[in-house]
């Protein structure tokens, strides 16, 4: 089973060729470029140093949110558009889900993938490894640093694990806020999603049922819909935000 998985949800970039859970090649950035120029050669890429073609793949996983509003869109889009021209399967996996695979060998412990969504707002996840499998303690949401820590606080678990690209502002804050907990922090490869393992991310989970209805996870307005909804408060929509 051949599987293609991309996240481009954030600032690092993330492409993978998977043959039945192993990865076989695997391209991976973390500088600030533009995913809409960088995605499709570095599927490219990774397709030719896993000698094989894109008529092959069997599936596709994407990581379809939260993150960058245009980040997000440019993998979701992208693996919308091989899947329906491939007529391949797709799968849906969250983006801070992806930030825990480095900790996975950490059975119990509680990891706190994050996103920073500037001026002290993360999208935050809440996830715990257990047996081979990730489950999902509390959904993923859009938070205030200080509701981070609350619901951090009402867990018992004393190992705190914390993903994704973190600056060593934020690392204080949560380390004083939580000293009752011995916090960890990702550094170098652990701030990274990891594309290659992105099978770990889909075990009983079944694909997109509607490829044409499948969106991008937001969880929040852009700041022209705040805008917009401050000059129209009776003219609420579901559908600022064009869908993919």
């Amino acid at each position: 089973m051949l599987t293609l998985a991309l996240d481009t949800s954030a600032i690092p970039l993330s492409v993978a060729v998977i043959n039945d859970g192993q990865p076989l090649a695997t391209i991976q950035t973390s500088r600030q470029k533009n995913h809409s120029v960088t995605l499709m050669p570095a599927i490219a890429e990774a397709l030719k140093l896993a000698q094989v073609t894109i008529e092959a793949i069997d599936q596709l996983i994407v990581a379809a949110g939260p993150g960058s509003y245009t980040g997000v869109r440019i993998a979701v889009t992208t693996a919308k558009t091989l899947a329906w021209t491939l007529n391949k399967p797709i799968y849906a996996v969250s983006s801070l889900a992806a930030l825990t695979l480095p900790w996975r060998q950490n059975e119990g412990a509680l990891i706190i993938p994050l996103i920073d969504a500037r001026r002290n707002h993360f999208f935050a996840g809440c996830y715990q490894w257990q047996a081979g499998q990730l489950h999902q303690i509390a959904s993923d949401a859009y938070l205030d640093r200080t509701e981070i820590v609350d619901q951090i606080k009402q867990n018992a678990t004393k190992q705190i694990f914390f993903g994704g690209q973190i600056t060593v502002e934020q690392q204080a804050f949560f380390t004083e806020q939580l000293s009752e907990k011995t916090c960890h922090f990702a550094s170098g490869s652990e701030t990274l999603p990891l594309a290659g393992e992105f099978s770990q991310l889909i075990i009983n989970q079944e694909p997109v049922a509607d490829l044409d209805h499948f969106v991008p996870t937001y969880l929040r307005k852009t700041e022209a819909e705040v805008n917009w909804l401050a000059q129209h408060p009776h003219e609420e929509s579901d559908h600022y935000v064009e869908q993919v």
